[in-house]
């Protein structure tokens, strides 16, 4: 398998978080999130963004996510895909993004 074959292999879409609470039982501040995908439905992440973001600057907001690598339990919670961000500095976390209007569950490419 090429690499290009291994990358599509990966399914990366955009989803709309729609909820965020503190993760009480996580060793280190995280977040839970709740992320609409359109057709996808709601999954579910656990993420270090505590840092970053408050949970009303979360909420609403558009996030690129893998979906397709499967779940973790993370401090007892399920997280079912992964949120993508690039580490800016030690411990912080900017989140990905896509410009402009783009539906739920659209496929990035």
């Amino acid at each position: 398998m090429s690499v290009y074959e291994a990358f599509q292999e990966v399914d990366i879409r955009v989803g709309r978080i729609e909820r965020v609470e503190l993760n009480d039982a996580a060793k280190k501040p995280a977040y839970k999130m709740w992320i609409d995908f359109g057709e996808l439905g709601v999954k579910t992440s656990s993420g270090q963004y505590v840092n970053q973001y408050t949970p009303q600057e979360l909420t609403g907001r558009t996030v690129i996510c893998a979906v397709n690598l499967g779940g973790r339990r993370i401090a007892g919670f399920m997280s079912e895909v992964l949120v993508m961000g690039v580490d800016v500095e030690q411990g912080a976390t900017r989140l990905l993004t896509v410009d402009g209007d783009v539906p739920a569950g659209a496929k990035v490419f």
